[in-house]
């Protein structure tokens, strides 16, 4: 089997496709998830997902021995079902309580394995680009959460909601108008050949790719900015670019009445992502 066309779960070790409704991930949005391919067999960019949860589970104050088997239930799923392909989704609560905000004590948090289909997206979004906006529903801010991939989502839920097929990502918008991220993914732009990526200290997710990225400017001497950036300086770019763990990199080719070309430093950057992801 190269690629499940269902999903194949573990809770807490054990193979099964339910959890307890008293669950403060599914109260409160008490936790923590990553999302990671798996290629042939090789989980890609693993430790630096398992290290951002670690870190995310510090923030939250959410127990962190429980992370550490999370290699395992995967090993043991990709082995059971014989899957080489997939996309891992892991999640981590602060587990079962009583009514109420108060953290239990002790925490019996909860780990969740699911194992899914890669997304089978069309050459072209990578070869020529997507289709964007803006979207209307702005991105909480909160310095305390930002960077963190916690699992409250509703406000990427409401922004991907505002179209259905016509574009391929949205580009949310803090409460003062700065361009963050997109409704899944990271930004990335470039001007006069350099890079520029939105600033997250008050809201966003500082995504693995984008830090891969980000990564390879700095070996490759690219001259990169992490700032604020409004909707008019991105439509001003040379060329815009969005990045997650599933997609890698995909090209954007319009954005409002914006036209972008698929350029240099873009093709760069995706070919040195390629290696990465592949070593």
């Amino acid at each position: 089997m190269q690629n499940p066309t269902i999903n194949h779960i573990m809770v807490n070790g054990i193979a099964c496709r339910h959890i307890s409704v008293m669950d403060r991930g599914l109260h409160y949005g008490d936790g923590l998830f990553e999302t990671i391919a798996c290629v042939d067999e090789k989980l890609q960019f693993w430790d630096e997902h398992i290290e951002r949860m670690h870190q995310g589970a510090g923030k939250l104050g959410i127990a962190t021995a429980a992370i550490d088997y999370f290699k395992d239930d995967v090993l043991a799923l990709l082995k059971a079902h014989r899957i080489t392909d997939c996309t891992i989704k892991l999640m981590l609560t602060r587990g079962v309580s009583e009514r109420g905000y108060l953290s239990p004590s002790p925490q019996k948090v909860s780990r969740i394995v699911l194992l899914s289909a890669l997304p089978n997206y069309p050459d072209e979004y990578f070869t020529q680009g997507i289709s964007s906006c803006f979207c209307r529903h702005p991105l909480s801010q909160n310095s305390a959460l930002a960077g963190i991939k916690h699992l409250n989502r509703l406000d990427n839920v409401l922004a991907r909601n505002e179209w259905q097929v016509e574009y391929q990502e949205g580009f949310m918008l803090d409460d003062a108008d700065h361009v963050i991220e997109g409704t899944m993914s990271n930004l990335f732009a470039v001007k006069n050949r350099e890079l520029f990526t939105p600033a997250l200290s008050h809201s966003g997710v500082n995504g693995i790719i984008r830090q891969q990225i980000l990564a390879i400017a700095q070996a490759q001497n690219i001259e990169t900015h992490i700032v604020d950036i409004n909707k008019e300086q991105l439509q001003e770019m040379d060329e815009v670019f969005v990045c997650n763990s599933l997609i890698g990199i995909w090209p954007v080719n319009a954005l409002a009445n914006s036209r972008y070309k698929v350029g240099p430093l873009t093709r760069k950057i995706a070919q040195a992502l390629q290696l990465r992801m592949h070593a």
